[in-house]
């Protein structure tokens, strides 16, 4: 399993807007997806604050395609992201193969 990890750092005071907007967006995938991908979205208690965290749970490299492609033919998530950006200052996405899950 892969998990992708996707970090952002929000503009200050912006937190409830952006997580209104991944909690939309989940729901579009969730619905409208065949193959449903596990998502989690987090957000900061402690650390740098104005961080939101999206996780997704992937079979393999072969679903990160399946995903993206899913991203890229969904108009809807497109418009949501599009809103999501403007609150965004930074971002970083790393990949993880999970070697142990008990």
């Amino acid at each position: 399993m892969i998990i992708e990890r996707n970090e952002f750092h929000l503009k200050f005071g912006k937190a409830k807007e952006a997580l209104e907007i991944w909690t939309q967006i989940c729901e579009k995938f969730k619905k409208g997806s065949k193959d449903h991908t596990r998502m989690r979205v987090m957000t900061d208690m402690t650390g740098d604050a104005y961080v939101l965290v999206v996780e997704l749970e992937l079979r393999d490299l072969v679903h990160i395609g399946f995903k993206n492609y899913e991203w890229m033919t969904n108009d809807e998530a497109h418009a949501l992201y599009a809103r999501f950006v403007p609150l965004c200052d930074s971002s970083k996405r790393t990949l993880y193969k999970l070697e142990c899950d008990y």
